[in-house]
């Protein structure tokens, strides 16, 4: 017999929540906010809000600014909001139609309230910015959606969409070199346009996600970025740009885009477990490196051109695309590429795989990579290059480790030590719907070589063998992640895609809602006392949705008895709780 018992009860009431429907009743409960409290924003149109908070929260009992219902609160005209102090969170809200003139020096959102006031522990989620651009007399002028500052903040579940013009999206620009701890995760970029055109150009600040800058490049951040996707996005070579150190990227997704996720500056980073689906698009690449000390492993790289959209080539680009550097480089030059692994990465119809030094001044840009192992790489129908060598590598610890290609070439490898890599003329990888996996019987099956201690998954999430196949995936280990699409848009990234609560510890109930019986047994009744219920719907833990229902009922039944054991979401109206399932 199943029971049902929730972790939450959607009719708990806040003694701290303040619903607040003018500028002014937001101003006042901003003003005499404490810990714990929650401000509920109505839903309606809000017209020239500036938010500006300096307040201290703590784990237990943070202070939240909320939207009644999330998507159903609209910030517009001369808007921003300003977070400072301690675990503040921001949830719901969506932005849109700016004014005529954007006033470009002034992000939409601020994780500081002043230079000495920098939220901590601070929250963004579940929030949508729509195109709330600068106009286009200002398009060359820097606007940044989101000024990411402090340390161990969240940016999540959130989506940004048509940002055209100079600007980051999220930049955490690091004033200083302390570290920053922050965590970017399940959020859609989508339709970004270059500045002035859209066919990518040479301007910088066209990036989604920046991490750092030239000058406190040298210190590490470890800020992770994570399950996010990117759709549609031109702007320019760098569509993540790092520029700190000891930072993660991983479980992203980039489909139909231009650019690459480029380590700029800083060094200990990792890059794996990332979808790079390019489809052709030009001007397109993986990953390009510089700097010291990273691991690539696991990505799964596919349709890559490293040329612009008029067919001219690129220095700058490839499947991953490893930069030779400057002697005693300045801080914002090019940081020569030392003792770093690029190992077990699939690449599939790349005109160029990996480019082994790459460089746009053959004068000054003349470091070869130093000490880099390049093994257990996959090259499927790469048409140009498999591995392009511009510069041979250097090092006594550098070498190229079973490899293997079907069609393509490697270039001469030089005097670099060099073993197991090979040539086959078919039967590496199948079409297994949109991506190419390994058959039975693929060569690359048990191939790999070295010991890597952090080579435990693959890049679908199964465990590797101790005996392990060379590239992204492991053959019969049944990992279940896949690349981000379309349809997850909504459900397991972006705005309204969050599976979890507020971490105020309570759902505010819009008008009586009620779940029970708690326990139950094989049914789950979502009950309101006054409005009736347009939906609800049921997720797994991971996002998946599992029921959904559409009524203009009070009362609605549903039958779990299906239900295996475990962790779910109910989501009625909006308004979201754990139960689970015994």
């Amino acid at each position: 017999m199943r029971k049902i018992t929730f972790i939450l009860l959607v009719f708990v009431c806040n003694v701290n929540a303040q619903y607040v429907t003018t500028n002014t009743e937001l101003s006042n409960a901003i003003s005499a906010a404490s810990a714990g409290t929650t401000i509920i924003l109505k839903n309606q149109t809000w017209t020239n809000v500036q938010i500006s908070i300096n307040k201290i929260g703590t784990s237990a009992n943070p202070i939240t600014i909320k939207a009644e219902t999330p998507g159903s609160v609209f910030f517009e005209g001369a808007t921003n909001v300003k977070l400072g102090g301690s675990y503040i969170y921001f949830e719901g809200v969506v932005f849109q139609n700016p004014p005529a003139s954007v006033s470009t020096g002034t992000p939409i959102i601020d994780f500081r309230t002043s230079s000495s006031s920098e939220c901590n522990n601070c929250k963004v989620t579940n929030i949508k910015i729509d195109a709330f651009n600068q106009g286009t007399s200002q398009q060359t002028s820097v606007f940044k959606w989101i000024l990411l500052r402090g340390s161990n903040n969240e940016i999540s579940y959130s989506s940004f969409l048509g940002k055209h013009g100079v600007g980051s999206i999220i930049n955490d620009n690091r004033d200083s070199s302390n570290p920053n701890y922050h965590k970017i995760h399940h959020n859609y970029f989508a339709n970004r346009t270059p500045q002035g055109t859209s066919v990518v150009n040479d301007d910088n600040d066209q990036d989604a996600i920046r991490i750092g800058n030239s000058s406190t490049s040298l210190s590490n951040s470890f800020t992770e970025v994570y399950d996010n996707y990117f759709y549609n996005f031109v702007g320019e070579i760098e569509v993540i740009s790092n520029k700190s150190g000891s930072n993660k990227y991983y479980n992203n997704t980039f489909e139909d885009y231009s650019g690459a996720l480029t380590l700029r500056h800083g060094d200990n980073c990792e890059v794996f477990n990332n979808f790079f689906l390019a489809n052709g698009k030009s001007f397109s690449g993986g990953i390009r490196i510089m700097g010291e000390n990273h691991k690539i492993y696991n990505n799964y790289i596919q349709g890559t051109r490293a040329k612009y959209p008029n067919n001219s080539s690129t220095n700058g680009l490839a499947g991953i695309n490893i930069h030779n550097g400057i002697l005693n480089s300045p801080l914002n030059g090019y940081y020569q590429v030392k003792n770093t692994l690029i190992v077990n990465n699939t690449f599939i119809d790349c005109d160029l795989g990996i480019r082994v030094g790459a460089t746009f001044s053959s004068s000054t840009q003349n470091q070869a990579p130093q000490d880099v192992v390049i093994g257990n790489n996959l090259m499927f129908e790469n048409y140009t290059r498999a591995i392009q060598v511009t510069t041979q590598l250097t090092g006594t610890s550098s070498k190229y480790e079973n490899n293997i290609k079907q069609n393509g070439v490697f270039d001469s490898f030089g005097s670099v030590t060099a073993a197991g890599n090979l040539s086959v003329s078919s039967g590496l990888l199948q079409a297994v719907g949109v991506l190419y996996k390994l058959p039975v019987n693929s060569p690359a099956i048990d191939y790999g070589s070295g010991i890597y201690t952090f080579l435990t998954n693959d890049v679908f999430g199964g465990i590797r063998e101790v005996t392990f196949d060379a590239g992204a995936e492991e053959y019969g280990a049944t990992g279940t992640i896949m690349p981000y699409t379309q349809t997850d848009v909504g459900i397991k990234v972006g705005f309204g895609a969050s599976n979890t609560l507020s971490n105020n510890k309570e759902v505010i109930k819009k008008v009586g809602f009620k779940v029970y019986p708690v326990p139950t047994t094989d049914t789950l009744v979502v009950f309101s006392e006054t409005t009736t219920i347009k939906f609800v719907k049921i997720f797994d833990i991971s996002g998946k949705l599992l029921f959904e229902t559409q009524a203009n009922l009070k009362k609605i039944d549903i039958d779990i008895k299906h239900f295996s054991k475990g962790v779910y979401i109910v989501d009625a109206d909006g308004y979201k709780s754990k139960f689970v399932v015994k």
